[in-house]
């Protein structure tokens, strides 16, 4: 009976730990994806302005290709989202 008891709360501490070693590499994961995301962002900015000043006849094709799913269309669309966020905090910093 004891035995039992014991090993019950074996069970119950191993499946806490195992639990918290989960949360854990969910955390790093997170972590993980968001510098991977950054470092993804930061790679379409550079590859963008590289493509607008070496082939710039690139981006008319690539609308003509693959219409409003086109890289271009992705990075015209960040690039305003990035000009409208830093405009909108400058005015908030300066009306504050």
């Amino acid at each position: 009976m004891i035995e039992q008891i014991i090993q019950s709360l074996f069970i119950i501490a191993a499946t806490g730990l195992i639990l918290l070693v989960l949360y854990q590499i969910a955390k790093m994961l997170g972590s993980l994806f968001i510098i991977g995301l950054i470092g993804f962002l930061a790679f379409t900015e550079v590859y963008g302005i590289y493509l607008f000043f070496t082939e710039r006849y690139l981006y008319l094709e690539d609308l003509a290709t693959n219409g409003i799913l086109s890289f271009t269309t992705f990075y015209i669309i960040f690039n305003l989202l990035l000009v409208f966020g830093l405009v909108r905090k400058v005015v908030r910093s300066r009306m504050a």
